[in-house]
């Protein structure tokens, strides 16, 4: 999971600074590492599996995260299609009009694009929170405090909680991950 908190704090310095087709390869890593911790600790065969170096595919980890969260899968399912593989859309740099097109390099962007930096900050928030509710459940009965989610009174299971500090923020991720998803956003 420091593997995975590094990687988030690399997709935000790099969101921060203005690319935008590098940070979500950056965070579909990081969600993919805090699945792997989560799945080690939750399922023995997996744990053993990579222990002994046998056959550990990290996908099958995003798969058993997904069991318990649905997010998971559509936050990962959406990384992969938007930025990590190739594809006509995102293989060319970014452009912007001036005399004559130019590169858009590190921070620029054009005019009218500031909700595209945006959202690409916003789906870095937003994927550091569910790797926050990955570290919550795979280590809740070390917490003090649990900020995502809320263990069930007969320690059967957890559900997705919000507190009132994250609120206004989730709020606002949770509208543009839907816009998004929907292909109604803004990339």
């Amino acid at each position: 999971m420091t593997k995975g908190a590094n990687t988030l704090g690399a997709a935000f310095e790099l969101s921060l600074s203005g690319y935008l087709w590098e940070p979500p390869a950056l965070l579909r890593i990081a969600l993919e590492t805090f699945a792997v911790a989560w799945d080690i600790v939750h399922n023995p065969k997996r744990f053993q599996s990579w222990l002994n170096l046998k056959k550990f595919e990290s996908t099958i980890s995003i798969s058993n995260a997904k069991e318990v969260s649905v997010v998971i899968g559509k936050l990962n399912g959406l990384l992969s299609k938007m930025n990590v593989h190739t594809n006509p859309l995102n293989s060319s740099p970014a452009m912007f009009l001036a005399e004559e097109p130019e590169f858009q390099l590190f921070g620029l962007i054009h005019p009218g694009k500031e909700n595209t930096r945006r959202n690409v900050i916003y789906l870095s928030l937003f994927a550091t929170f569910i790797c926050l509710q990955l570290t919550e459940l795979t280590f809740y009965q070390h917490a003090e405090h649990l900020e995502t989610i809320q263990i069930l009174p007969d320690r059967a299971g957890a559900k997705t909680r919000v507190s009132e500090a994250h609120k206004a923020f989730v709020d606002e991720m949770r509208t543009v991950f839907r816009l998004m998803a929907e292909g109604k956003g803004e990339w």
